[in-house]
């Protein structure tokens, strides 16, 4: 039998979106509830489409930089495990409240427009606008996750110097222990 991560199984749970075409559910449900839902299961499973809006663009220049020269922080797997975690949770609950907030705005603009142009308009600065508060709450974010990770670099090295002074302690006390010299008087070898 096939191991399916029990997250993949909420997956079918997105199509609750669809409630949003009846009528009687958009009277009586808050639509953000329900897209927010169905968006918090989507990135949850699929969180390269969130984590793909804070990646560096690729531009034409890049394909001459050796990536292996460029600077990189020496920090320990764990550290960095935790912060893209926490990065990635982050993103997932701002894009979800980002997606249900303008899906709101969306449904109010557009029911009372009927011309394929005004709504592709307005959808297309919908997305926009998206993309402007997606940007600046994740640079915001990204310098905050900076700091994080520089304190818990700090704490890192203060801890790995505090165990290497206990090592050379030990090892001190140990040769002083083992190694008794006791001074004899010296034979008379004349």
């Amino acid at each position: 039998m096939y191991k399916i991560e029990k997250k993949r199984l909420f997956l079918p749970l997105i199509l609750i979106m669809f409630l949003i075409l009846i009528e009687e559910v958009r009277d009586f449900v808050y639509v953000p509830i329900i897209v927010f839902i169905s968006f918090s299961i989507l990135f949850w499973n699929y969180p390269w489409l969130v984590y793909r809006t804070v990646s560096k663009p690729f531009y034409y220049e890049d394909l001459f930089i050796d990536e292996t020269k460029l600077p990189n922080y020496q920090i320990s797997n764990k550290i960095k495990k935790k912060f893209e975690n926490v990065l990635i949770y982050i993103l997932i609950i701002t894009n979800s409240l980002l997606v249900s907030a303008l899906s709101d705005y969306w449904l109010y603009r557009i029911t009372h427009i009927t011309n394929l142009f005004q709504i592709a308009g307005v959808t297309g600065g919908i997305i926009k606008i998206f993309q402007i508060l997606n940007n600046l709450l994740c640079r915001f974010l990204l310098k905050i996750m900076k700091r994080c990770v520089n304190d818990e670099k700090e704490k890192e090295n203060k801890l790995e110097e505090l165990r290497k002074e206990k090592e050379i302690e030990l090892k001190n006390a140990f040769w002083n222990k083992t190694i008794n010299v006791v001074k004899r008087p010296r034979a008379n070898t004349e």
